[in-house]
């Protein structure tokens, strides 16, 4: 008897390696095409939709806050700028010499003009002297080194105040390291997007079986919303992400981590907040002590949000701060004015009006009906695999239930323009929900019967 278990746990070990390195072999795969899809992307000049707002505000939160500035030098040694002046009747009197100053001095030229903001952008040849510039252009505010601006209104002074800085920084940060170019914008989102499915791989090995976990894969690549969303520079992939790490450290049982992770989500956009609602039941679940039950998923969000936040308050002043805070919370709950297509959170499950990204290629969020309808009548299994198999399938649902309930509760509030793109943050719940089902209706082994523990819940309770 203890040879024949010894083999079967050699044989399960080495199941369980095979899967792994098949499911990094996936991961790879799925980062090359996202990177490659992240190359191809034009937008309107350079610009994926939302990337206007995000990527603008990264740079100007580098410029303000941190006293710097990227820059992008262009395959043939051109460096690029974005000269912004105090009003268009300062610019439109000094337009010509002002391109003759450039030509002749730093051997450039102007490469876009603006009609929403009193500013153009240049290419120069030659060592910008900026304080050239400025002397001999008095209306010059900034000049600012990188890519070139979006055509929007006050681009210049932008900070994304309706949304947590988090993804600001690290947008900034590759810009830093990669340069001031659309591909350094997109590279994180690469990379979040990859690593994200590599976290929903191993939590639903360890709440079913290694094998079965490999699923996750099949339904992101048959899904094209999460390839679309790992490839621009848009804030849903980093929620996606640290929703994904919250429930695998919850099913850890790690508690003060999966609270740091909602907290990491809320500091890229507040919708990161929903799923602190299924740490709290989780925790209550498995009779955590109270004072930990209320800390962990509500304070500790709160204050990783609240320390992102220093760079704002030390700029602004506290008064500053919470002013703009304010407005974007009003903003969080108030529908946007016409522009793209929208959908109720409801919509999203049979991709109803997707949210397009790119033209040439064709990029869209749009989501595949199958795997979300396929992970609704899973959650119909839920009371009975939790009774059979442990209370850690309560995960998956909590965290999907929770999620899709808090874009509900914005929808009720006011909030009626939810774009498909915003459906990437249940996107994990579902593909854990599909593999759930896929397990009942394959009868694969399950390692955790009643008298036994889930992997993922193994020796790792801190309750």
């Amino acid at each position: 008897m203890k040879a024949r278990k010894a083999i079967g746990k050699k044989s399960s070990d080495k199941m369980r390696k095979i899967c792994t390195v098949f499911a990094l072999i996936l991961t790879f795969v799925f980062a090359f095409a996202s990177f490659k899809l992240a190359t191809e992307i034009q937008g309107a000049s350079g610009y994926a939709v939302d990337e206007i707002y995000y990527v603008s505000s990264a740079r100007n939160i580098l410029r303000e806050f941190f006293n710097f500035q990227p820059s992008y030098v262009d395959s043939s040694g051109g460096n690029h700028y974005t000269i912004f002046f105090l009003s268009y009747s300062d610019l439109s009197l000094v337009r010509e010499n002002f391109r003759d100053f450039i030509k002749i001095n730093f051997d450039g030229c102007v490469t876009h003009e603006y009609s929403k903001t009193a500013a153009v952008a240049i290419v120069t040849y030659g060592e910008l002297d900026r304080g050239a510039v400025l002397s001999a252009f008095p209306g010059v505010k900034i000049i600012q080194s990188g890519f070139h601006y979006p055509d929007v209104y006050n681009t210049e002074n932008y900070l994304n105040m309706e949304h947590p800085p988090l993804v600001k920084y690290i947008i900034g940060f590759f810009m830093f390291l990669m340069g001031d170019q659309p591909i350094s914008w997109r590279m994180p989102s690469v990379i979040i997007g990859s690593i994200t499915l590599l976290l929903l791989y191993f939590l639903v090995a360890g709440l079913i079986n290694y094998e079965i976990a490999l699923l996750v894969f099949l339904f992101a690549f048959a899904d094209p919303v999460f390839r679309a969303m790992s490839s621009v520079a848009m804030l849903d992939i980093y929620v996606a992400f640290f929703i994904a790490l919250s429930a695998l450290f919850a099913a850890k049982r790690r508690y003060l981590f999966s609270a740091l992770s909602i907290g990491l989500g809320l500091s890229c956009k507040l919708t990161g907040l929903f799923s602190a609602g299924a740490l709290f039941l989780v925790m209550v679940s498995r009779k955590s002590r109270p004072a930990k039950c209320l800390t962990y998923p509500f304070a500790v969000p709160f204050l990783i949000w609240f320390s992102f936040n220093f760079p704002f308050i030390a700029k602004l002043g506290l008064g500053g701060w919470a002013g703009e805070l304010f407005g974007g919370l009003k903003w969080f709950i108030s529908s946007r004015p016409p522009g793209p297509p929208v959908s109720a959170p409801w919509g999203w499950f049979v991709n109803e009006n997707p949210f397009v990204l790119n033209f040439s290629p064709d990029v869209s969020a749009s989501v595949n009906p199958a795997v979300y309808l396929l992970a609704l009548i899973a959650m119909f299994f839920i009371p009975y695999l939790v009774y059979k198999r442990g209370r850690e399938h309560l995960i998956p649902a909590l965290w999907f239930a929770s999620t899709f309930s808090g874009y509900i509760f914005v929808y009720i509030m006011g909030n009626r323009t939810r774009r498909r793109k915003q459906s990437d943050n249940v996107r994990g719940a579902s593909y854990q929900g599909v593999c759930r089902k896929a397990l009942d209706r394959l009868r694969y082994p399950y390692p955790g019967r009643k008298h036994q523990r889930s992997p993922c819940g193994k020796n790792h309770d801190n309750s």
